[in-house]
């Protein structure tokens, strides 16, 4: 069985009719691509902010270097918000 025949399977089971075209069943194998068997928490994100932030600002590329980070703050507005707070008082520090 194939990965469309599996999922117009589901489709059926769950009472939709219509068959997923192709593009469909792409997109959805590409989400499936970007799924990592590692994440990282809250908890474990507030514990590296600081060293990805002066990364960050210190022009290294933080989300090359650290990219399960960058993709939790993709994902997570709490913590992406903390994060623009504290680049934002690293940078102004930086300038006076």
């Amino acid at each position: 069985m194939n990965i469309k025949d599996l999922v117009n399977r589901i489709r059926t089971s769950l009472g939709m009719k219509q068959e997923m075209p192709n593009e469909a069943v792409l997109g959805f194998l590409r989400v499936l691509e970007e799924v990592r068997a590692e994440e990282l928490t809250c908890d474990e994100i507030y514990s590296k902010l600081d060293e990805y932030v002066e990364r960050q600002a210190n022009k290294h590329d933080a989300a090359q270097l650290m990219p399960l980070i960058r993709e939790h703050l993709d994902i997570c507005p709490e913590c992406c918000e903390e994060y623009e707070a504290l680049l934002k008082v690293v940078e102004e520090a930086e300038q006076k």
